[in-house]
């Protein structure tokens, strides 16, 4: 299961990260990405590669219209690492999701195709009965060439759609890029000299520096981005839109300019350190049947929540 909230809310720093996969993707640059944990780096990631869809999705069931309709404009492959792993892991793993991607619009031209097949063998039953009610029940020749000529067509038609469909991935984001030794980042490399398309490392503060002292990677970065806790505004913001962590209820109070204060202070602009205090604060709620929530509430939950580095 996704850890992607449904409520997913676009920040000014979502925008930022955006932009910067946009670059990315549009000049074919190897891109880094740092930021604190708890920031939102990998829930902003999986969000913009559409993950929650793609992830869901498999390439050998049916698929709905509705469900490829989700689907559709997916292009980013999103791709964590796991703890232990070797150059030839990564390329297998990431060549699997570059598959999945790729069969998509594939699913989407065959889906439509044999709509399409199956109208015109129901337009062609159609005339074959009109006309054999004409001729008193006498088909003519002609009729089954006919039928042939248009399946001809068709095939035709989504051949070029296949041949015009995007060549998918075009980005690539691979998440806990910390994990990568010099084996695996050589295989990033490879795999991005190789595809000629855009590819985004994600990490903790100073993944930059790190990759610096691997010159023949590092020279292939053409953008590096910061991404940042969320500002009191960010907040606020949240809060006027009535988000919440997933399963919790909360009572009116959270727009108050003191209960944003607090939340600010203790959790900084961590947005998963915002999403634990609410939680606490929705249990002191429940335990005390309080109907409103007030700073000394924020600041009692805080006591509760271990509060280290993110």
């Amino acid at each position: 299961m996704s850890n992607i909230p449904q409520n997913f809310v676009v920040t000014k720093e979502y925008r930022r990260f955006v932009e910067f996969c946009d670059a990315c993707r549009a000049y074919g640059y190897i891109g880094l990405c740092y930021g604190a944990p708890g920031v939102g780096k990998t829930l902003s990631a999986r969000y913009y590669a559409n993950w929650d869809q793609v992830e869901a999705y498999s390439p050998f069931r049916p698929v709905s219209k509705a469900e490829l309709d989700t689907l559709q404009g997916s292009e980013t492959v999103f791709y964590t690492p796991k703890v232990v792993n070797s150059p030839n892991l990564i390329a297998h793993e990431i060549d699997g999701w570059c598959h999945v991607l790729r069969s998509i619009p594939v699913k989407a031209i065959e889906r439509q195709a044999q709509g399409t097949l199956k109208r015109a063998r129901k337009q062609d039953e159609h005339e074959r009965l009109i006309e054999a009610i004409k001729s008193f029940e006498k088909l003519p020749r002609q009729r089954p060439n006919k039928l042939h000529l248009r399946l001809q067509q068709i095939a035709r038609r989504f051949n070029r759609q296949l041949e015009a469909s995007p060549e998918l991935p075009t980005l690539i984001i691979i998440d806990e890029a910390d994990r990568l030794k010099t084996a695996g980042l050589e295989q990033v490399r490879d795999m991005f000299d190789q595809n000629g398309i855009g590819v985004i490392l994600i990490g903790m503060p100073g993944l930059e520096k790190r990759l610096s002292r691997y010159p023949q990677l590092y020279s292939r970065v053409g953008f590096v981005h910061e991404f940042r806790p969320l500002s009191v505004d960010a907040v606020r913001d949240l809060f006027q839109r009535h988000w919440l962590p997933a399963g919790v209820a909360l009572p009116n109070g959270l727009d108050d300019e003191e209960v944003i204060a607090a939340v600010m202070r203790i959790a900084g602009g961590n947005f998963r350190l915002i999403h634990r205090l609410l939680t606490q604060v929705a249990r002191l709620v429940e335990i005390n049947a309080l109907s409103q929530i007030t700073r000394e509430v924020v600041e009692t939950a805080r006591e509760n929540l271990v509060i280290g580095v993110a």
